[in-house]
C-alpha cells in the first residue's frame, strides 16, 4: 500500500529596520508576507499541503497557509488552493503562492509583470505550464501558455478614480525550439484590470471580450482599449550546457499598442538578463546578472494630441480623432488655429500638432508603467506591485521624498528607473548556504508628477525626481540546515539600502521546522 504523505511548515520571522522602510530585499518578492514599512515585525507562518490524488494522467493537491502578524489586522489567509494536473493540462484554483512564468526569483530582480511580489491573488488559472513537445512536428516545437482569471478584494477606492471588487484578466504564450541542447524561444504576457465599482457606488461596464483582445469595444462605445493593459515581450535562449544550464533573456515592458509595435522607436525599453547554474562548483551553484531600462516609455510626448486650451468650441481639452476630422483638414486648421493655407494632408496636420502643442516630439508617449487613469491603485494587491519591486507606490515616496505639489491621480510615483541587479548563491559547507542580491537603480519618478499630468507640458516645481537619484539595495543571507533534525533550519539575513532616496540597515532571523507526516 502506497504511503500518504502530508507535507508541513512552520515557520516564525523577526525583522527590524532602522528605517521606517525596510531594506527591499527583505521584502520583495515573497509573496507579500512580509510588511513594507515598520521598524519591527514579527510574523508567525504556518502551511500545509497534501496529494490527494496522485495518477499518471491526473494529479490533485490542496494546500493551505496562514500568516499570524504582530499587528493582528494583518494577519492574512495566504494560500487556500486546488492545484493539479489532467493529461497535459495543468490548474490552479484559488489562492497560491505559485506563478507559471517566474523563474529563479531568488537570485534575479524578479519578473516585471506576472510575479511573486505581491500576496497570491484569488484566481483560476488553466493551461501547460511546462513546455509541450509536439509530436506532430517530431519534437522540434515546443509550447506553453494559459489564462487566468483573478479578483483583486483588496480595498483600492482611496481616490475617485479607484475601484473595488477589480477583476484580473492575465495570460502568457511561448514556442521554443526542441530536439536541441539551445533552445530559443519567443514569449508574450498579456495582463488587464477591468470591471470593479467607483467610490460612488457606480460599476464598471465590462466587454471581456474586447479586453482580451486589447481592443476597444464598440458594445461600450469607446474609443481606447477597454480595461488597463500591460504586457511583456520575452525572447531568450535555454541552453543545457556542459558546464551548467544557462538562460538568457530580453524583455521588452509595453503598456499600449504602441510599445507593443517592436519595429517602431517607441519602445526602448528593456530587461536584459543573463542565469547560470553551474554544475559541480558547491559555492557557486547559481547566478543572475541583468540590466534594465524602463524609463523611456515611449517617450516624452503626450500621449494623444489635444484640441488647445485657446480654441473657444466645446472641444477644448479634448483628444483630437483625426476620424473625426473627415478629410477637411483645411476647414480643421482654419477653424482651431486660424490658418488660412489650403491643400493640407494627415501627416502636415500632425506635424504641426506636435511641432505647436508637443514641444516637436511624437504623440504616444508618457506609457506610465503599471499606472492607468481609470484605476487609481494599478498593479497594486494590498499595497505591493504585481510587477517588478524597484517601482515605488505614492506611499513609499511620500516616506523619503520632499514635498511638492502633487497630482496623485495614480499610485505609482516612481516607475522610470534604470539598472544594474546581481545575484549569486551558493554552498559554504554541505548545511551551510549562502545568498546575496544587490541592485542599482537610477530613478526618475514619472511623467505624470515631473509634468502637471500626462497631457502637460508645464513642469511641477520642487519635483523631488527632477534630477535623477541613485539608490542600492543589498542582501545577504546565511541559511543553517540542523544535520541530525531533518526539516529544522536556522536563516539569518542582512539588508541595506543606501543612495539618494533614503538610508535603511535591517536583519532578519527565522526558524523553520517543515516535517513530513507520513501515514
Amino acid at each position: 500500500m502506497a504511503q500518504e504523505i502530508i507535507n508541513t511548515d512552520f515557520t516564525i520571522h523577526s525583522q527590524v529596520s532602522s528605517n521606517t522602510i525596510r531594506p527591499m530585499w527583505l521584502t520583495a518578492n515573497q509573496w507579500g508576507r512580509y510588511e513594507q514599512f515598520g521598524h519591527l515585525g514579527l510574523l508567525a507562518e504556518l502551511g500545509v499541503d497534501y496529494k490527494i490524488v496522485d495518477r499518471k494522467y491526473f494529479s490533485i493537491q490542496a494546500g493551505v497557509r496562514g500568516l499570524v502578524n504582530l499587528d493582528i489586522s494583518e494577519s492574512a489567509l495566504q494560500e487556500a488552493y486546488l492545484s493539479g494536473k489532467a493529461w497535459v493540462i495543468d490548474f490552479s484554483l484559488g489562492k497560491e503562492q505559485y506563478s507559471p512564468v517566474v523563474y529563479d526569483e531568488a537570485l534575479s530582480s524578479g519578473l516585471f509583470l506576472m510575479n511573486s511580489n505581491a500576496r497570491p491573488v484569488p484566481r483560476f488559472t488553466i493551461g501547460v505550464f511546462d513546455y509541450l513537445p509536439l509530436g506532430f512536428t517530431k519534437n522540434w516545437v515546443e509550447i506553453r501558455g494559459g489564462i487566468s482569471q483573478g479578483w483583486l478584494n483588496d480595498d483600492r477606492v482611496q481616490k475617485y478614480n479607484g475601484a473595488n471588487d477589480v477583476l484580473l484578466h492575465e495570460k502568457f504564450a511561448y514556442a521554443r525550439l526542441g530536439n536541441t541542447a539551445v533552445k530559443p524561444y519567443v514569449g508574450l504576457m498579456h495582463s488587464a484590470l477591468l470591471g470593479g465599482t467607483r467610490p460612488n457606488g457606480q460599476k464598471i461596464p465590462v466587454d471581456f471580450w474586447a479586453t482580451f483582445m486589447g481592443e476597444a469595444s464598440s458594445e461600450l462605445g469607446e474609443t481606447n482599449a477597454t480595461g488597463a493593459h500591460m504586457g511583456l515581450w520575452d525572447f531568450g535562449i535555454d541552453w543545457k550546457a556542459k558546464f551548467g544550464d544557462i538562460h538568457l533573456y530580453l524583455q521588452k515592458p509595453f503598456a499600449d499598442a504602441s510599445g507593443m509595435r517592436l519595429r517602431n522607436f517607441y519602445n526602448k525599453d528593456f530587461i536584459l538578463g543573463l542565469g547560470v547554474k553551474p554544475k559541480d562548483i558547491s559555492w557557486l551553484r547559481g547566478v543572475s546578472v541583468e540590466l534594465f531600462k524602463t524609463d523611456h516609455q515611449s517617450g516624452y510626448g503626450i500621449p494623444d494630441p489635444l484640441y488647445p486650451v485657446d480654441y473657444k468650441g466645446h472641444k477644448q481639452g479634448s483628444i483630437i480623432w483625426m476620424d473625426d476630422i473627415e478629410d477637411d483638414f483645411d476647414g480643421f486648421m482654419y477653424e482651431v488655429f486660424g490658418e488660412t493655407r489650403t491643400g493640407w494632408c494627415e501627416d502636415e496636420v500632425m506635424r504641426y500638432l506636435e511641432v505647436e502643442l508637443d514641444e516637436g516630439h511624437r504623440y504616444g508617449g508618457r506609457d506610465d508603467y503599471m499606472n492607468n487613469g481609470e484605476y487609481y491603485n494599478g498593479w497594486i494587491y494590498h499595497g505591493a506591485t504585481m510587477g517588478t519591486p524597484f517601482y515605488h507606490t505614492a506611499d513609499k515616496v511620500r516616506k523619503y521624498a520632499d514635498g511638492w505639489d502633487e497630482i496623485d491621480r495614480v499610485n505609482f510615483y516612481n516607475n522610470r528607473v534604470n539598472g544594474f541587479h546581481l545575484g549569486m548563491e551558493g554552498d559554504i559547507t554541505p548545511t551551510l548556504k549562502y545568498r546575496f542580491k544587490s541592485s542599482y537603480t537610477i530613478n526618475k519618478g514619472t511623467f505624470g508628477e515631473q509634468f502637471r499630468g500626462r497631457y502637460s507640458w508645464t513642469r511641477t516645481e520642487d519635483y523631488f525626481f527632477a534630477e535623477s537619484k541613485q539608490q542600492v539595495y543589498s542582501l545577504l543571507e546565511l541559511q543553517y540546515q540542523l544535520p541530525r533534525l531533518q526539516g529544522l533550519s536556522f536563516t539569518g539575513k542582512v539588508a541595506w539600502d543606501v543612495g539618494e532616496l533614503y538610508k535603511s540597515v535591517g536583519g532578519q532571523i527565522s526558524v523553520r521546522y517543515a516535517p513530513q507526516i507520513i501515514f
